[in-house]
């Protein structure tokens, strides 16, 4: 095997599923036996065939199944950027990339014991990429390092309407509502990495939100939304809404609480805002608003809900 780092610093040329390197049928299923065992996932034996990262893009549409060139959002990142791997981008290392790969000691920490030292070399180590990228990064000099393109893009939020038919104490609660909504859907995005998981993001937390704000009930002192079980996994299956928990924590940092509460007969989930996000009067104004829309648009609801368009209230 020979070194063949992918933009993200993966070893492609010492991956077990890279063409180069698979011989039989059962080094596949050894494969994808060791990747679920020591990295958490499951890839199908056939699946475990790949032509590698660095691809080039006129030669897109090979056979094989592991498509990193289709579904990678970090080598989209670094085509557009002309980069050969991350550590040739000025950004590097970027909040994209913090996260992203596998460390050894992690891995033996969950699986409470050492790797095999021959297990460790041909299923973990190719996948060590933050070591790979700080040598890679290490070994360049200044003129190796391509500055990343500048992103701009286009914020598809309705600005709040400043002439609607509410109370000062409504209109504000309201403004608030939006805010939260335009801060946490729009968040700034630095690079095309970040872009893409972003949208993927705003996808789940919109329909989270309108989840609660369509189907919550307030609860007896006003602070919080609580769905039923029965209905919000009926919405979560609906629309495709998958491992939420993590998007959970993303929203603690805008102020907005979510959880889901056992009890004997099952559970509940429920929502609630802290003050930065405008407390239990903006709460009141999402179940509003939320109903208003769904009254007026039925199924094309959440396409003005996503936009936080509120010119709805304007018909009150």
């Amino acid at each position: 095997m020979s070194d063949l780092f992918s933009k993200c610093g993966f070893n492609c040329g010492r991956c077990p599923a890279y063409r180069e390197n698979v011989k039989t049928f059962e080094d596949r299923q050894r494969t994808s036996d060791r990747w679920k065992k020591y990295l958490g996932f499951r890839v199908k034996a056939e699946w475990c065939y790949c032509d590698g990262c660095q691809m080039p893009p006129e030669k897109e549409e090979g056979p094989y199944h592991l498509q990193p060139w289709k579904t990678c959002r970090i080598r989209k990142c670094a085509v557009r950027n002309g980069v050969e791997t991350c550590a040739h981008c000025s950004r590097y290392p970027c909040e994209d990339l913090r996260d992203w790969g596998e460390r050894r000691e992690k891995i033996e920490a969950r699986i409470g014991g050492p790797i095999p030292e021959e297990d460790y070399l041909t299923f973990v180590e190719a996948f060590e990429s933050a070591r790979h990228l700080e040598a890679i990064r290490a070994s360049l000099s200044q003129e190796d390092i391509i500055e990343a393109k500048v992103l701009t893009v286009e914020s598809e939020i309705v600005d709040f309407p400043s002439d609607l038919p509410l109370s000062k104490k409504e209109a504000s609660a309201f403004e608030a509502l939006h805010n939260l909504l335009a801060n946490v859907l729009y968040a700034r995005a630095e690079t095309f990495a970040r872009q893409a998981a972003l949208a993927k993001r705003r996808r789940v937390i919109y329909n989270l939100l309108w989840l609660f704000g369509l189907f919550g009930r307030l609860g007896e002192d006003g602070s919080y939304l609580e769905v039923d079980a029965e209905t919000y996994m009926r919405e979560k299956r609906r629309r495709n809404l998958t491992r939420v928990d993590r998007y959970f924590e993303v929203l603690r940092d805008y102020g907005v609480h979510m959880e889901l509460v056992q009890s004997e007969g099952g559970f509940s989930a429920k929502m609630s805002f802290n003050d930065s996000a405008g407390g239990s009067t903006a709460l009141r104004a999402l179940k509003r608003y939320a109903a208003k829309l769904d009254e007026k648009h039925g199924k094309k609801a959440i396409r003005y809900f996503s936009k936080v368009n509120m010119r709805v209230l304007s018909e009150e």
